[in-house]
């Protein structure tokens, strides 16, 4: 039987673990884990109210999430976001304004809302509209979000509405965010229709789902996202319930060698009794952030762990107020509004967590997450828990009409939580995969590589079982 090593709990941890346990329910599986529970960056509170601290849903137009879910036969367990209020704003001149129907990411589907935006002035829209006339990029090397906005849809289009789209996905700057790791549709349609208008207007000819989703949307296609009824942390439960007895929780990895004879020799150490033990494993996935794996793989590689760090992170807080519902201004109500950096605001984003999913809190009030510091503004995270909070209120204040202050409040860090894709990333996760496939029976997976959301870090980790599979005769593919 062979034996395979898991390093990190979190989604890929959890995925990878599960999806071999599956595949061959005799395998001699372990999985680390330094913390004392298991989700990584996704963790559900239930009391008082059904609060996200991380994620709070994930989308289904990459399906490899959806699959999951279906084959674990939870899908009735999962729900659509509400009907009402539907729609994604963005604060213009210090008010929230609805972000232009079809507007997709960056892509500009319905020419009609463009038209009739107040977000951008007749410059700003014609710039646009031109869109369809400017020449196709010849050079294929990478390049940043920023660019690749500004040089189709024009700087105000960018400052307006791609900057926030942008900060509010990744926590990134722009400016930095490689185009082609970020968001690599949108090169590929430039490449094969010279324009992102024109191929809006061959895909709607084509009738295709994925267009029709898109005219509708604003900002965000909330028809393709669904989230657990019970919360994210409850479905890390049953990814985690058929392999409870190969999981060890506060178990930190202290050391990783790779023996003359293969064998990848693991020292891990209980957090609670200092307990050390040895493991020799036939494979071994690391499933951690990547400055993580640099740190253990740097004795067995410099050159990859030198690679590894060099993907920075950002980190970032949360914070969480319950206010009265009767105090949310009229016009204010929506899914959630991003920031544009031009606004020189404390915020990101604020979502209304409790209008988006049912059974979140009580029906007179509304959950409402602030976003604050990532990349764009990474001073704010070494302020104290209280001055956040401050900033929080104010914000939510001046942006949603609450004037009592919160029933509840509470603040939630992420330190080094997010990957930056840096201009170049694709590059360097080549380079990384490069020197992976010289070390025979090693995997990285999570979302420093391909892909921040839940439904890429679910297909890289099954991806890598696949290729363990294929390395491991008795292991069934």
């Amino acid at each position: 039987m062979k034996r395979i090593g898991i390093v990190g709990a979190g989604i890929s941890g959890l995925v990878a673990a599960w999806t071999l346990k599956r595949a061959q329910p005799d395998a001699s599986i372990a999985l680390f884990e330094a913390s004392d529970r298991i989700g990584g960056v996704i963790q559900t509170q239930t009391d008082p109210y059904l609060i996200e601290w991380g994620a709070d849903n994930f989308g289904t137009l990459v399906p490899d999430a959806l699959h999951l879910v279906r084959e674990m036969g939870l899908e009735s367990e999962f729900i659509g976001p509400k009907k009402d209020f539907r729609i994604a704003q963005v604060v213009h001149r210090g008010r929230l304004v609805p972000i232009p129907s079809g507007f997709s990411l960056m892509q500009p589907t319905r020419i009609g809302s463009i038209l009739a935006t107040p977000l951008l002035s007749v410059g700003g829209k014609l710039r646009v509209l031109a869109e369809r006339w400017i020449p196709r990029r010849r050079d294929t090397s990478d390049e940043s979000v920023a660019d690749f906005a500004i040089r189709r849809l024009g700087r105000e289009c960018y400052q307006r509405l791609v900057e926030p789209i942008v900060g509010g996905i990744f926590t990134a700057r722009a400016e930095t965010l490689s185009m082609q790791a970020a968001m690599p549709q949108f090169v590929a349609m430039e490449r094969e229709y010279g324009s992102l208008i024109r191929a809006a207007q061959i895909q709607r000819r084509e009738r295709s789902s994925q267009t029709r989703s898109a005219q509708h949307a604003s900002g965000a296609r909330y028809d393709q996202f669904i989230a657990p009824r019970r919360g994210m942390s409850w479905w890390m439960g049953e990814l985690a319930n058929p392999i409870r007895e190969h999981l060890h929780l506060k178990t930190r990895v202290a050391s990783i060698r790779r023996a003359e004879d293969g064998v990848w020799v693991v020292q891990s150490i209980a957090t609670d009794t200092g307990e050390s033990r040895v493991w020799r494993f036939d494979q071994l996935c690391m499933a951690t952030p990547s400055y993580v794996a640099a740190e253990l793989l740097a004795g067995t590689d410099p050159v990859l762990a030198d690679e590894l760090a060099r993907i920075p992170y950002a980190s970032s807080a949360i914070a969480v107020l319950g206010v009265r519902k009767e105090e949310i201004r009229p016009d204010a109500f929506c899914f959630g509004a991003i920031v544009p950096a031009i606004e020189h605001r404390d915020c990101l984003a604020i979502s209304l967590t409790s209008e988006k999913y049912e059974g979140r809190c009580p029906s007179d009030l509304v959950l409402a997450r602030v976003f604050l510091g990532g990349a764009v503004r990474s001073e704010l995270v070494d302020e104290s828990d209280a001055s956040l909070l401050v900033r929080a209120k104010r914000e939510l204040q001046a942006l949603f009409g609450p004037s009592s202050p919160p029933v509840y409040e509470t603040l939630i860090r992420w330190p080094r939580s997010m990957p930056q894709y840096l201009v170049g990333h694709p590059q360097r996760v080549v380079a990384i995969l490069d020197r992976v496939a010289r070390l025979q029976g090693l995997e990285l997976i999570g979302n420093a590589y391909d892909g921040v959301g839940i439904p890429q870090c679910v297909r890289g980790a099954r991806n890598a079982v696949q290729r363990m599979a294929k390395r491991c005769g008795t292991l069934e593919q």
